[in-house]
């Protein structure tokens, strides 16, 4: 069906005024972050000239441990998760064992249970294991907590690959690991890097399951830090600085930025790699 002029341009207009107004508030906090909390009390709307670039200066200062510990974490949850769920995912879709389908049934089961109703009895466990106020501890529960969507995601992949390449790699001898390895992971590459933006951006953003796990200020991931960070202008005016407190959470966006834009390309690859595929 033909769409009438008039009607093409206020569909047009309508998305780019909700393109518009998603953008606004990023583009208020960035302009905040350049400005004096003075001229922010007095002039809220005005453009940031000169630039403050000190508040950048200050917010790297205080927050770089917090997200250079939190990234670690992220980088090795997000390792021990493909690791662990690709050996399940590959298992299910290549390996014939007795309850192999109600197995995974099983699997499909928590995957309907929602997160917030596993947090008692993880915190319970976690206390009784010794495992509160650690960094690893925190570590092993998102390892284990990404397993379920990632066996799902990394199965129905690897059901999608031919089967005559493991077959092949068989005949000469490999074994179902070596299969794994040599064919099953690099043909899966763009899924795991999908897998991986994923998780990196649950566990970087997460704050509910830090908070309930770290006491310790030492430890606390780029969320936590954030929660409780309130700069002061100086010493004698105990008045917070918001130009370097927006553009703390500006630096705090800055990893999630770069992973996005530089696996965009791998993201859409992942998203859209069985849509073609009867």
């Amino acid at each position: 069906m033909k769409r009438r002029p008039g009607a093409t341009a206020a569909m047009y207009g309508t998305l780019s005024l909700l393109l518009l107004l998603s953008f606004l508030p990023l583009v208020v906090m960035l302009v905040m972050s350049l400005r004096d909390t003075v001229s922010i009390y007095t002039r809220f709307w005005a453009f940031p000239w000169p630039p403050k670039l000190a508040n950048y200066a200050r917010a790297l200062l205080d927050l770089w441990a917090p997200a250079v510990r939190t990234i670690l974490l992220a980088a090795l949850s997000i390792l021990g998760i493909q690791l662990f769920a690709a050996t399940a995912a590959y298992g299910f879709a290549r390996i014939r064992f007795p309850g192999k389908e109600m197995l995974f049934y099983l699997v499909i089961v928590l995957m309907m249970i929602p997160g917030v109703l596993v947090l008692t009895p993880n915190f319970i466990l976690a206390s009784r294991l010794g495992l509160r106020d650690s960094l690893g501890g925190l570590g092993l529960f998102y390892v284990s907590g990404g397993q379920v969507f990632a066996i799902f995601l990394l199965r129905a992949f690897f059901q999608e690959q031919p089967e005559e390449l493991f077959e092949s790699a068989r005949l000469d001898g490999a074994g179902e690991l070596r299969c794994l390895r040599h064919i099953g992971l690099p043909l899966s590459i763009p899924v795991l890097i999908t897998l991986g933006i994923m998780e990196f951006l649950s566990i970087y953003d997460d704050l509910l399951w830090p908070l309930l796990m770290i006491s310790t200020k030492s430890k606390e991931t780029i969320v936590m830090a954030l929660q409780h960070y309130n700069p002061i202008v100086d010493i004698v005016v105990s008045t917070p600085d918001i130009g370097a407190q927006t553009a703390g959470y500006v630096c705090s966006s800055i990893p999630l930025l770069l992973v996005f834009v530089f696996g965009m390309k791998y993201y859409v690859q992942g998203i859209t790699s069985g849509a073609l595929k009867a």
